[in-house]
């Protein structure tokens, strides 16, 4: 008996359909739970792009450059492929989940594939139950793109997480930035150690130098014990400087040093403290134009930018879109109608994928018998994608002296019934709205917006909303 023959009895009795392919996209076997799932006759002749109702061939092409493969290279792939698809049998949505690997046998030279489908929920006539598969959706060390726009800078970020380089992380806010932080921590060298993080626009400057590098006791009031700071925390792992823009010059300079040397003084102590500590850094504003206005230093952001990944906005990457609303129908057993995917494709998503996990938390409680037929996106996140979340300094008309008092042209004031909101920053009258729509509520004002408590209450700050 030769291996091949082995294998396939190995998996002619197993409850999951498997096949076995070749390089050239033929299937060589296929077992009957395959056919009994797929609905194909066992005698067809088959290949990966005509599986019954599927290509399968266009989905592993797709996770194969996905995972870091050429285009010419992906049907050969040597990475073991994780994903899933929904097939249609019947009128009737199946959900799969693929895992495709490379089988090398002792006795037969060809280069195969072991492919295994699993439904990821019984087919039958009544409501269908989804199984539990013990995945709470994709893991830290899973972060990929579907879309071509996307790939070269997840395939640039895999490359320098095997380094010790120093990496900034640009986009806009919800993106991605921390997720993607935490894999390149988790696939680097330095996965054994500990993953520190800190955003820098969420405690008061006060705290923030304390949070950084420790604390003596009696270095202020309340310091009543010795406290160690995130730099130490992170020791031999890797520290994350998440809004690392919002820092001030004066704790910029203190940082310096640290992200340089790898040295720093507790607050209130004179003893110097080293330590070996990976910095990754991430913020939503254009840092550059920052550093060029004069309100982040030069030296801290070559220092922080060894290797710069700008993370597309998810309004630039449609194929992700679409595979997140796929994962979502799959993992929720919810079925979301065509004309209501259609209207999330075309919205531009200011939010990025923080707003779209709390659309789906949304369209969760809209589904009836298993299908959303339709989800009012909230008003206030009807904006304008470019304006969403950076934060702009006010428009300005006219003159610089003029600004403060909204004086006329000739420097008279104007006393009529204007609108004061008339001259109103967008973003400005976005939160406005947005607040009173929520009744003050400023955690669910901050849902709707798709962002963080810290940066909504930074920005109502910034525009005197409160």
């Amino acid at each position: 008996m030769t291996t091949t023959e082995l294998a396939e009895i190995c998996i002619r009795h197993s409850r999951d359909p498997h096949l076995i392919s070749d390089t050239r996209g033929r299937v060589l076997f296929a077992n009957p739970a395959f056919h009994q799932t797929l609905q194909i006759p066992p005698d067809a002749r088959l290949t990966l792009d005509q599986l019954g109702p599927l290509n399968l061939d266009a989905h592993l092409r797709e996770a194969a450059i996905a995972a870091g493969d050429d285009e010419a290279d992906a049907r050969n792939t040597l990475h073991a492929l994780h994903f899933t698809l929904m097939a249609e049998l019947e009128g009737e949505s199946l959900p799969l989940e693929v895992i495709s690997q490379p089988l090398r046998l002792n006795d037969d030279s060809r280069a195969l594939r072991l492919i295994t489908l699993q439904p990821q929920r019984r087919r039958t006539t009544a409501v269908e139950t989804v199984y539990e598969d013990g995945r709470a959706g994709l893991d830290d060390s899973h972060f990929h793109s579907h879309d071509a726009h996307c790939r070269p800078t997840l395939q640039f970020a895999r490359r320098v997480a095997g380094s010790d380089v120093r990496v900034m992380l640009l986009g806009e806010s919800g993106t991605g930035k921390t997720r993607l932080a935490r894999a390149i921590h988790q696939t680097s060298r330095r996965a054994h150690a500990p993953f520190v993080e800190i955003n820098c626009a969420a405690i008061p400057e006060e705290l923030l130098e304390s949070e950084l590098f420790g604390h003596a006791r009696g270095a202020f009031s309340g310091a009543v014990s010795d406290r160690i700071g995130r730099f130490e925390a992170a020791d031999s792992g890797t520290l994350f400087l998440d809004e690392i823009g919002e820092m001030s010059q004066r704790l910029q300079a203190k940082l310096l040093r640290a992200v340089q040397d790898g040295a720093f003084e507790r607050v209130g102590e004179n003893t110097t403290r080293q330590v070996d500590v990976r910095i990754l850094a991430a913020s939503n504003q254009d840092l550059r134009s920052r550093v060029e206005a004069g309100k982040f230093r030069t030296d801290l952001f070559y220092r922080l930018a060894v290797a710069t990944v700008e993370i597309p906005p998810l309004r630039e990457r449609p194929q992700d879109l679409a595979a997140n609303l796929q994962d979502y129908e799959v993992h929720h057993g919810i079925r979301i109608a065509a004309h209501l995917k259609e209207k999330l494709r075309e919205y531009p998503w200011p939010g990025n994928f923080r707003e779209l996990e709390n659309v789906f938390e949304c369209l969760t409680l809209h589904a009836r018998d298993g299908q959303v037929d339709d989800f009012p996106l909230p008003e206030p996140m009807r904006v304008d994608a470019h304006t969403a979340d950076t934060i702009h300094a006010p428009h300005t008309h006219g003159h610089h002296g003029d600004s403060a008092g909204g004086a006329e042209p000739n420097g008279s004031r104007t006393h009529g019934a204007r609108d004061p909101q008339a001259s109103e920053h967008p973003e400005a009258r976005r939160l406005r709205d947005a607040l009173v729509a929520h009744s003050g509520n400023r955690s669910q004002t901050a849902r709707a917006l798709g962002m963080d408590r810290s940066t909504l209450w930074r920005k109502l700050h910034r525009y005197q909303l409160v």
